[in-house]
């Protein structure tokens, strides 16, 4: 094996200049992230400013959070009072998981609070049920003296005859404390299909997707299971599905990634023989990387989650440059010249950036930072091969020339495609996709939960009747009394569709804080009440009647509730997520949690209220987020055809009449991916369509280069390799239990083999092929 000399390189200042301009990358980088990662997970960034509806984010998000950083267990056996109690002690032993926990409520001791009585005692008299309306409006509150004279002489009550004869806030109070949990044995239960279940609730103490925490809690579940195996637990919450995500991504990594990068690596070092070949090979990769990663900061503030897995998808098609120029001059020897390979190099690299940069024209900013990522990736991985590989003396072995000869005669096709054959073909493969491609843009895709975690999710929070912020209304008034009007008229038809089991429930502020026009009915019926009524209570009760005097004042120190106070209160905490304050055009916003909507049809009657009551808006997370996913779809699918009409119209210009056999491998093959998955029932989705990009990228490469070179036994080793490095790297993908990464694999490993295919069918014979 003998070094190859550096021949045909560019000038050594351009190389010197471009090390200067990776260091100045580094510090900015650096600098960059002096903080952490500047990242964005939202998918509606990918939105135009004006359609980012940024209210809608932050309901969604004040909806979520509370359930981000709790858990929740529920455990039935045949002796709970000993079972519940060791998980209990398992989760806050020292060996547990009692470092990861803030808080544990599982004993009825547990939920004692501040007594919410104290904080609304001066708002008591505008706070009135239903029915204690209903009572003073049909009798002035007559039939309310009995109940609250048992009450005052029930050795159980703790009445206060001088502050709420009646028991007003009592009542109020019992009415918003409603709970299927109830006590039993000193325990949270509740009743599941005939079962005892007792119930734990754990507020996390750090972030739900810190993997010391997710192992913590996890390994301590199972360690309780192993010694209570006559238990059954069914867990909710968020951290539980991001353990299984991580634990899940942990084992792929350790099969399909490290089967693959030993794939690559084998294949690279029998090919080339030298470790010192296969560093050089990375080497524009990480060039691309570090270029794309500062610049597009630099350019973006901040870079999108989606923007990374797509961006060094893309750059894989980097690899590319350096294959051909060390297949070419492991062969080539010191007859290697790189001026007679720029072409190929050129025309790959314009091609690509056509494509991608061409994404840069839609509306969308996170297209476009995606677009701008990839090119700029693409650009710094083929400087990298044109002004530092050739300088690199690298080791040759006489093996690669060989298998390359050997290769390119073993695979010579008797066959020759021709343009009307292709024409035909295409035409029926376009009229199967037509006729039997469907897409799904669903966030299952992005689900990795196993679906007995799923399962166990589900049962949990329909017995609890919790929601999870999935379906609300958003409500907007001019003012904090408008809003809460707003939100009190939506209760009737709310109720109307409990009852006709559209929805199971729904939470609101109005519900706690009546607008003010109520509260001041409400206060005027209680003066009704505290007139005659009163007399007759305090005179069947023997009470003096300076004490009805005293309690008859009081009514004249009752301000308004509002939002504010309420959310300050014991109870008020918990709806601090619905309210959202002051937005940006001066007014007021909240939501409507909404518990047990059926999606799909069963929304249509949420949507026809929301359009028919001013001010309010129906939002379906899920649904609104799949629709983002299928937009950036549907702008990638269009943009991208626009820059492939440039390219092919550019690609004109070289080749003529050989265009066809330049684009056939990158269309063909995406064509060929389609089709099968029409033919197959497999939905197309947003991650199976960038694997087509990285399919097209390979593609155009393969189409110029062999049309560049034409016969030579190393262009065909390059092609070939990069087909195949680029199977294993995102091909084995397809063996994913993670959908998107499933697709996006399944899509690369049926698209990079049908690319190898048509060029190899489009190669010239001995004497060349003109059309």
């Amino acid at each position: 094996m003998s070094p190859l000399p550096t021949a045909t390189r560019a000038p050594r200042y351009l190389a010197w200049a471009w090390l200067v301009a990776h260091l100045l990358c580094l510090v900015a980088l650096g600098w960059l992230l002096r903080d952490g990662l500047p990242a964005d997970t939202r998918l509606t960034a990918m939105l135009p400013e004006d359609r980012q509806a940024p209210l809608v984010e932050q309901a969604s998000a004040k909806l979520g959070t509370s359930f981000e950083d709790r858990f929740v267990l529920l455990v039935h056996a045949d002796d709970l009072s000993s079972t519940m109690p060791a998980l209990a002690e398992a989760l806050t032993g020292d060996d547990g998981a009692a470092s990861v926990i803030d808080t544990l409520t599982w004993r009825d001791t547990d939920l004692l609070d501040d007594d919410p009585k104290t904080a609304l005692d001066a708002y008591r008299y505008r706070l009135l049920t239903p029915e204690i309306r209903q009572s003073i409006d049909a009798n002035g509150g007559e039939s309310l003296v009995a109940p609250a004279l048992k009450t005052l002489f029930s050795p159980a009550a703790r009445p206060d005859p001088r502050r709420d004869p009646f028991g007003l806030l009592d009542a109020w109070l019992e009415e918003r404390t409603t709970s299927r949990i109830t006590p039993h044995d000193g325990r949270l239960s509740i009743d599941i299909d005939g079962q005892r279940f007792n119930l734990l609730i754990g507020k996390l103490a750090t972030s739900p997707y810190a993997p010391d925490a997710q192992q913590r809690l996890t390994r301590t579940l199972e360690d309780f299971q192993i010694a209570h195996p006559e238990a059954t637990l069914l867990r909710s919450g968020l951290i539980f599905h991001a353990a299984a995500g991580a634990e899940q991504a942990k084992h792929e990594i350790s099969t399909i990634g490290l089967g693959a990068l030993l794939g690559l690596i084998a294949v690279l070092l029998i090919v080339f023989r030298s470790p010192r070949v296969l560093l050089a090979l990375l080497l524009p990769l990480g060039s691309g990387l570090l270029m794309a990663l500062t610049l597009t900061l630099a350019l973006f503030g901040s870079l999108h989650l989606l923007t990374l897995a797509f961006g060094a998808s893309l750059i894989g098609i980097a690899i590319d440059y350096a294959l051909h120029l060390q297949s070419h001059r492991a062969i080539a020897g010191r007859d290697f010249r790189l001026r007679a390979l720029l072409p190929g190099l050129t025309l790959g690299l314009a091609s690509s950036l056509v494509a991608y940069l061409a994404q840069t024209l839609t509306p969308l900013p996170g297209l476009r930072q995606m677009a701008v990522f990839a090119a700029l990736g693409l650009l710094g991985a083929w400087l990298s091969v044109v002004l530092w590989l050739p300088r690199l003396r690298l080791p040759i072995s006489p093996a690669t020339a060989r298998l390359a000869t050997r290769w390119e005669r073993l695979t010579r096709s008797p066959w020759r495609l021709k343009p009307g054959v292709v024409s035909v073909v295409a035409v029926m493969l376009l009229a199967i996709c037509v006729w039997r491609l469907h897409s799904d843009d669903s966030l299952r895709l992005l689900s990795s939960s196993p679906d007995a975690l799923l399962e166990q999710e589900r049962i949990v929070q329909q017995h609890l009747g919790n929601d999870t912020g999935t379906h609300y209304l958003l409500v907007h008034g001019d003012d904090e009394a408008t809003l809460l009007e707003r939100l009190s008229a939506l209760h009737t038809p709310l109720d109307t569709l409990q009852r006709q089991g559209v929805i199971s429930g729904h939470v609101d502020l109005a519900d706690s804080v009546p607008p003010p026009e109520r509260q001041n009915a409400n206060l005027a019926r209680v003066e009704r009440l505290y007139q005659a009524p009163l007399s007759h209570l305090f005179e069947r009760a023997n009470l003096p009647d300076t004490l009805a005097e005293r309690a008859r004042a009081r009514l004249d120190e009752s301000p308004l509730l509002d939002v504010t106070t309420w959310l300050d209160t014991p109870l008020g905490e918990s709806q601090q997520r619905l309210w959202l304050g002051k937005t940006d055009d001066g007014g007021v916003a909240a939501s409507v949690a909404l518990q047990g909507v059926a999606d799909g049809d069963g929304e249509a009657p949420l949507r026809q209220l929301a359009a028919d009551t001013p001010g309010v808006t129906y939002v379906d997370r899920i649904e609104r987020l799949s629709g983002l996913l299928g937009e950036l779809r549907t702008h990638i699918a269009e943009w991208l055809a626009l820059g492939l009409i440039l390219l092919g119209m550019g690609l004109t210009l070289r080749y003529r009449r050989r265009t066809w056999r330049v684009l056939l491998p990158p269309l063909g093959a995406t064509l060929i991916v389609l089709t099968s998955f029409a033919v197959a029932g497999i939905p197309l989705n947003v991650f199976s369509q960038l694997g087509l990009l990285l399919v097209l990228g390979i593609g155009l490469d393969a189409g110029i280069f062999n049309a560049e070179h034409p016969r030579q036994a190393a262009a065909w080793l390059a092609i070939s390799l990069s087909t195949l490095t680029s199977l294993l790297a995102f091909g084995l993908l397809a063996f994913s239990a993670t959908p998107a990464l499933h697709y996006l694999g399944l899509t690369c490993l049926i698209g990079l083999a049908a690319v190898w295919g048509l060029v190899y069918l489009l190669r010239p014979g001995p004497r060349g092929d003109a059309g």
